[in-house]
């Protein structure tokens, strides 16, 4: 390994997007052993997804100031899943030894979440339906280019087709490769924690203490320039905001009592079934990949 000045993280929230990646970066950040990157998504791999060389390592190690006495240095970015073998063997290469976490979600919720939040980012129009967007997702997914970085907001429905990168991060980590259910996450925070913790070999005492507030809910807006200027705010104060957590939910609650939109329909049945018909293939690939790890997927997944 190249010699570099400052730390480099040993523990990697890998995956995936809109699977609760965000709430599971700030419950372990409270661990005294664990310090966390100043931003949660370096992205310091995300070129080796497209293809594309890496920054000067100096780049990463800047991000971790302040996990020098720590055991472990965690960084989350939820898009390196998606990069495959090439990313996998890439950060094996850079952080020898370090240990990943993936989060996987039914499919069809993460599908659902990640409209909302493209939508709330204004990435997508405001006005588009959910049966529209799976329409373009499934058109750019059928052609092969809905992973792309300029296709990105429409990653919806390939995003979940998670075992199409399972056996490179398997193969590449072993033992060191971890999976949580956003399910189960959601149900019993503590618990999964706890199991992490014993995974890492810590001391899960400490996560009686711990504050489990839900992180990264997705809201919709009602005005544009109102929603723009808090996009554009939110992104230059990640460092800062990283830094104040109760500040930040505090100032949400106050902007979205302002600029919330009315409820969202919802999924209709319709597209539901659409979607569970298919990904069935997809998780059912998954489930025989799981079971060789002594895992199984939450019966959620096949509801409809």
């Amino acid at each position: 390994m190249v010699n570099v000045n400052g730390r480099l993280p040993n523990l990697v929230i890998a995956g995936v997007s809109k699977a609760g990646t965000t709430s599971l970066f700030h419950y372990l950040g409270q661990h005294p052993d664990i310090g966390t990157a100043d931003v949660k998504e370096v992205r310091y791999f995300t070129p080796l997804r497209y293809g594309q060389p890496l920054e000067a390592l100096d780049c990463y190690t800047a991000h971790f100031a302040g996990c020098l006495g720590t055991a472990y240095a965690l960084e989350a970015t939820p898009g390196y899943y998606y990069g495959g073998a090439a990313l996998a063997r890439g950060l094996d290469t850079t952080l020898p030894g370090a240990r990943v976490l993936v989060s996987l979600r039914s499919p069809i919720d993460r599908c659902w979440s990640w409209f909302g939040f493209v939508k709330s980012r204004l990435r997508i129009p405001k006005e588009m339906s959910f049966a529209e967007y799976v329409d373009r997702c499934a058109r750019l997914h059928a052609l092969g280019v809905d992973d792309t970085v300029e296709n990105q907001p429409y990653w919806g429905i390939g995003g979940g087709c998670y075992a199409r990168w399972w056996d490179s991060w398997r193969d590449t980590f072993g033992d060191r490769l971890k999976v949580v259910m956003f399910e189960e996450l959601v149900a019993d925070p503590a618990a999964v924690v706890r199991g992490i913790c014993d995974w890492l070999g810590l001391d899960s005492a400490p996560v009686a203490d711990f504050s489990f507030a839900l992180d990264n809910k997705t809201e919709q807006y009602r005005h544009r320039t109102l929603q723009k200027a808090a996009v554009g705010l939110n992104r230059r104060g990640e460092v800062f905001f990283h830094q104040h957590q109760s500040l930040k939910r505090t100032l949400r609650r106050v902007y979205y009592a302002a600029n919330r939109a009315p409820g969202d329909p919802g999924m209709s049945a319709d597209v539901r079934e659409r979607l569970a018909d298919f990904y069935r293939p997809h998780n059912a690939r998954l489930a025989a990949q799981l079971a060789a790890v002594d895992m199984a997927l939450p019966e959620r997944w096949d509801a409809r």
